[in-house]
């Protein structure tokens, strides 16, 4: 949970890649979400409401019982909301009302994406609506990013990828006949070597199945 003194020592310096104040006395700020979406895909962070920033100065402004209520609900609602926020990342200790200099504060502790949960994006897909921390900005991602992190987000590791259209007459021989030497060196009579090339292969993880697509070939 954050604390008072991380507060006031955040204000100090200003916002930084984890640190971001917003006012929020008009209401919940949209640009909140983009903090949420950079946050979560970079390093986390904590977004604090009732705070505005003079300068180089914060003040504490405060928010009011009734608008600490509406931000909750508001939070809530839209962090399970798949339509607004891919993933909810939060639970009910990460949004916390912290008294500072009496001024009643919202503070919303973000925690950092895991590789199989990022991308974390804003509306129904993340091309265009993904976000990272830089300093104290949120900057959208290049497409090129947002693929990067699906793919990373993928449970089956990236060797393990099935290649489309590649078949055992894609390998070249003379260098598996090499390996299978080597294999012989190193572990004797193993019963792996009386396989046949694509048999040996798939013991060894460079050929699959996959169950749910039915596909097979050689993996990356």
């Amino acid at each position: 949970m954050t604390t008072v003194s991380e507060i006031l020592q955040a204000a100090q310096v200003g916002e930084t890649t984890d640190w971001e104040f917003k006012s929020a006395k008009g209401g919940l700020p949209g640009s909140l979400w983009e903090t949420y979406s950079a946050m979560a895909n970079t390093e986390g962070g904590v977004i604090v409401l009732g705070v505005r920033e003079e300068g180089d100065q914060a003040r504490f402004d405060g928010l009011d019982s009734a608008q600490i209520a509406k931000y909750h609900k508001l939070l809530w609602d839209t962090l399970h909301d798949r339509g607004k926020i891919s993933l909810n990342l939060l639970s009910a200790k990460d949004i916390a009302v912290v008294n500072v200099q009496g001024a009643d504060l919202l503070a919303i502790t973000v925690p950092r994406a895991t590789r199989t949960q990022r991308p974390i994006f804003l509306g129904p897909k993340p091309f265009g609506n993904t976000f990272k921390r830089r300093h104290e900005g949120d900057y959208h991602c290049l497409d090129a990013e947002v693929r990067r992190m699906l793919a990373d987000a993928d449970e089956a590791p990236v060797d393990s990828r099935i290649l489309a259209n590649f078949g055992m007459e894609d390998l070249d021989g003379p260098s598996l006949t090499q390996y299978r030497q080597r294999f012989r060196a190193a572990k004797g009579d193993h019963p792996w070597l009386s396989l046949e090339d694509k048999d040996l292969l798939t013991k060894l993880g460079g050929r699959r199945r996959d169950r749910a697509s039915g596909d097979e070939g050689l993996t990356l």
